[in-house]
């Protein structure tokens, strides 16, 4: 690699000719063989020309060009003619002040001269110049020739560009599709045609090729670099490593980059390592799980299942054991329980709760309550069938002393008889007290409208009729039938009756227990992100879902056809 520099005493020499209004003429090459030159270190702009000694060369400029308004070149051309002569130090000057303007170091270079048995070559060498009003101090006029400027540099900075522009779209490995996937037939390794990116530079494989990987465990690695001469066209030379590890590594002055395709155990086994899409697609797989991994990749599969509430093969087995050793009990039991289609109780039906048999119907209720002090007949306000008692207290017994309380009045539509006193008496209709079976009056008088007699029978009533629903409760009994319904099958898939999956509906609203058809049906995300296909067969909604947007739109369904 050449340094460049333009001297200070170019820049001295300069201001001199502007305050004189003289012409900066720079018209002669001068080259020179400095021993121990380091052309990689940059040059020092005080420095001056070599010894006479070490001067090798000296050769008038042959073109002179106009590149724009603030750069001119200086070139020449050294035929076949000249030499034989080597040169590491090029130095452009104003041959008349002997003033040094410009300086290059550079490695070795050979100039030969044509004669018997050996072909001379032909150099040029050019000076490019920027500054100020470079073409109006000079004076020159000529625009420059192509053949006069070096576009090396540039075109391999503009080749820079584009690499490190593709490092922010794909990062250090980006492939696509199959694009070179290492697999194997038999013992034969190879590598799938395709595109990828490795280090910025865009490699392309027309056909699958085979490579050998004695050494194992390693890894497979692809090694691309960007190749090609002055005048060819460039492009990206590929290869395939196997090794434990590689990095980066320049040859030649080529950059080569690499990046492990994938790694080899001992057994062969392949464990492919290409980044999937750009940097956005390998960020997106980072985030979110791909369609074509079938919940592969899912991280945490056990807190996954947790979440969603399925279990693997082996939490299955175990809770379909559980519940099934629970319904062995259950049914064990059986005769000892009351069914809700009614039974009949064979002995003591007995409750700790204070508020017990609710007689409800669509309106009221009427309920039994035992506070500890005093049992009670109550009800609820009218339109309240689910709450709790009004102030009203139709009828009550003290725990203590057993009296009975009618809270608001007595009605009978009949005589009411009732021990008084050690003998029988009956309550009239209308109104008198008379001794049990006689007509000697106790009491006479009429209550009102109020019928005692159909009152206490109402209650009696009333009270036969809540003991008898009491006792037609009952607990439904827990059967295998239920548990085979309510757990998963050992073999799920959505071909699987009883398999459950979490869907996204296109219907509309479906309620709890609804069965829709597998058509309308795509195995979803919880969020709504769906797949493109629908499931088979008729499902059973085991939550609910509505229209709101696709996260409503999800729920966990079963197949029950």
């Amino acid at each position: 690699m050449s340094q460049t520099v333009i001297t200070t005493a170019f820049e001295q020499w300069k201001a001199r000719q502007a305050e004189s209004s003289e012409p900066v003429l720079l018209d002669e090459f001068v080259f020179a063989s400095v021993p121990g030159l380091d052309p990689t270190k940059p040059v020092n702009r005080s420095e001056v020309l070599p010894p006479d000694a070490q001067i090798v060369y000296r050769q008038s400029v042959t073109r002179k060009g106009v590149v724009n308004d603030n750069a001119v070149v200086h070139s020449v051309v050294l035929g076949a003619d000249v030499g034989d002569f080597s040169f590491n130090w090029i130095g452009l000057i104003n041959k008349a002040s002997g003033t040094l303007a410009m300086i290059v170091h550079a490695p070795v270079q050979q100039k030969l001269k044509t004669r018997e048995g050996q072909q001379g070559n032909v150099l040029t060498r050019s000076f490019l110049m920027e500054y100020n009003g470079a073409q109006v101090e000079t004076g020159i006029s000529t625009p420059a020739e192509t053949w006069q400027i070096d576009f090396t540099a540039r075109m391999a900075g503009m080749d820079e560009r584009q690499r490190i522009a593709n490092l922010d779209i794909y990062g250090q490995g980006a492939f696509f599709d199959d694009g070179w996937l290492v697999a194997r037939t038999g013992s034969q390794f190879f590598v799938t045609r395709g595109v990828g990116y490795v280090g910025g530079l865009r490699a392309e494989l027309a056909a699958d090729a085979n490579f050998s990987a004695a050494a194992k465990p390693a890894k497979v690695w692809l090694d691309v670099s960007w190749t090609g001469s002055l005048t060819s066209v460039w492009h990206a030379d590929y290869k395939i490593t196997v090794a434990s590890e590689l990095d980066d590594y320049e040859i030649n002055g080529t950059k080569h980059y690499v990046f492990a395709l994938a790694s080899v155990d001992e057994k062969g086994t392949i464990t492919d390592l290409r980044p999937k899409g750009g940097l956005s697609d390998q960020q997106a797989n980072n985030n979110f799980l791909r369609k074509d991994r079938n919940l592969e990749d899912v991280s945490d599969k056990a807190g996954a299942r947790k979440t969603l509430k399925v279990y693997s093969q082996d939490e299955t087995d175990a809770k379909v054991k559980e519940a099934a050793d629970a319904a062995d009990a259950a049914n064990q039991n059986a005769d000892s329980r009351v069914k809700k289609s009614g039974d009949v109780l064979t002995g003591a039906l007995v409750s700790t709760a204070q508020d017990t048999w609710r007689i409800k119907q669509p309106k009221q209720s009427f309920f039994f309550r035992f506070d500890g002090s005093n049992f009670y007949l109550l009800k609820t306000k009218a339109n309240d069938p689910d709450g709790a008692w009004d102030d009203s207290r139709p009828f009550s017994v003290n725990a203590d002393s057993g009296a009975v309380t009618f809270g608001n009045g007595f009605t009978s539509n009949a005589n009411i008889r009732v021990s008084w006193g050690g003998k029988g008496h009956v309550y009239q209709e209308n109104g008198d007290i008379v001794e049990s079976g006689g007509t000697s009056s106790i009491f006479r008088g009429y209550w009102g409208a109020t019928n005692l007699n159909g009152a206490l029978r109402n209650i009696t009533n009333r009270a036969d009729d809540a003991w008898n629903k009491a006792n037609d409760a009952q607990v439904n009994r827990v059967t295998s039938g239920w548990v085979d319904g309510n757990y998963l099958p050992r073999g799920q898939n959505e071909n699987t009756i009883g398999t459950f999956v979490m869907a996204w509906s296109n219907t509309g609203n479906v309620d709890f227990n609804t069965f829709v058809s597998g058509g309308n049906l795509f195995p979803s995300t919880a969020d709504g992100s769906h797949v493109g296909w629908s499931l088979p067969g008729t499902w059973r909604c085991c939550g609910a879902m509505r229209t709101t947007n696709d996260a409503h739109r999800v729920s966990l369904w079963q197949r029950v056809a």
